[in-house]
C-alpha cells in the first residue's frame, strides 16, 4: 500500500478531515490498488491505454508515470470528492476528459481499454460496450471491464441482499426506508438513482459479442483474505460474513471455482475484442 501512495503526489494536497472523506480515500486507495494488480499483466508503455471511469484518479496517476493513459470520469461526486479529484488532476498533470464515454469526442484508438464497477452505472449497458469496442484500436486490442452481476442476489454498494430477479422492488420498495436511515436520504437516492440492474451475466451473454468470461472467485477470495479495507467493507453484510467463515472452515475455495455456475458468481470480469 505505502509503494502504491507514494507514486502518487498527494502530500501538498489538503484533504478534508472529516470521517466520512477519510473513509471515502481510503476506500478509493485500496481500489485502485486492486484495480492495478487485475490489469497490470495487460499493461505495456508501448501501448495506448483508456481508463474508463477514473473516480478521484488514483490509479490514473499510478499509472501515468510509466504508461500512456488517458482517463474518462464524467465527475459530479460529493464536493469534498469533486475537489479532490481536481486538484489530483491538476498537480499530475493527467490527460483526463470531464465526460461520460458516450460523450467523448476522440480519433484515437486505443490498444487497452479498462472499466472497474462503471458499467452497473451506465444508462444503456449494450451501448457503453459497444462505444468501448469503437475505441479499440485493431483485432488484438482488448477490452477489459469489472463488473457486479445483477443475477446473484447481492448488491454491492449497499451491501445487501435483494429477492432474486426484483432488485428495483426489493431497494425501492421493501427496503427503502431501512436504507434512508443507514445511508442518510441523499446518499440512498444517490447509489439508487445510479445502478443499472440489467448488468446481469445473461444480458451481457445475450448481446452476441466476442466476449470472454473470466471466473473471479479466485480474485475474490484473495482480496478477502487479503485486504482489510475490503474485507470489513463486504463483512458489513452478516450472512456473507458467516458464508465466508463456512467456506474457509472447510476448506471449500478451490471447490467452488471450479464448480459454481458461471452465471450466478457475484462479479462479472470480462475480455472484449474487436471483431
Amino acid at each position: 500500500m505505502n509503494d502504491f501512495v507514494n507514486n502518487i503526489k498527494l502530500k501538498k494536497i489538503k484533504f478534508n478531515n472529516s470521517k466520512e472523506s477519510k473513509k471515502y480515500f481510503l476506500n478509493a486507495l485500496v481500489d485502485a490498488k486492486h484495480c492495478y494488480q487485475c490489469i497490470k499483466s495487460y499493461l505495456d508503455k508501448n501501448k495506448n491505454i483508456l481508463e474508463v471511469g477514473g473516480g478521484i484518479h488514483l490509479l490514473t496517476t499510478f499509472l501515468n508515470k510509466n504508461y500512456k493513459i488517458t482517463s474518462i470520469e464524467p465527475g459530479g461526486f460529493t464536493d469534498f470528492t469533486d475537489e479532490l479529484r481536481n486538484k489530483i488532476i491538476l498537480k499530475n498533470k493527467l490527460n483526463v476528459h470531464t465526460t461520460t464515454l458516450e460523450k467523448f469526442d476522440s480519433n484515437k484508438k486505443f490498444d487497452f481499454i479498462f472499466s472497474m464497477n462503471v458499467l452497473e452505472h451506465t444508462n444503456h449497458i449494450e451501448r457503453h460496450i459497444k462505444s468501448c469496442i469503437n475505441l479499440l484500436k485493431d483485432e488484438k486490442s482488448i477490452l477489459f471491464i469489472q463488473c457486479p452481476n445483477y443475477t446473484f442476489p447481492f448488491e454491492p454498494h449497499f451491501y445487501k441482499w435483494f429477492i432474486p430477479f426484483f432488485p428495483n422492488f426489493t431497494f425501492q420498495i421493501l427496503k427503502k426506508k431501512s436504507l434512508i436511515k443507514e445511508f442518510g436520504k441523499k446518499k440512498y437516492e444517490n447509489i439508487f438513482n445510479n445502478l443499472n440492474f440489467d448488468c446481469t451475466y445473461f444480458n451481457i451473454k445475450k448481446l452476441n459479442l466476442p466476449i470472454t468470461f473470466i471466473n473471479p472467485l479466485k480474485n475474490i477470495f484473495d482480496r478477502l483474505d487479503s485486504d482489510s479495507v475490503f474485507r470489513k467493507r463486504i463483512f458489513k453484510n452478516k450472512i456473507v460474513h458467516i458464508l465466508y467463515k463456512i467456506i474457509k472452515f472447510f476448506k471449500i475455495q478451490k471447490l467452488l471455482i471450479l464448480l459454481f455456475p458461471k452465471f450466478l458468481i457475484p462479479y462479472l470480469i470480462m475480455e472484449i475484442k474487436k471483431k
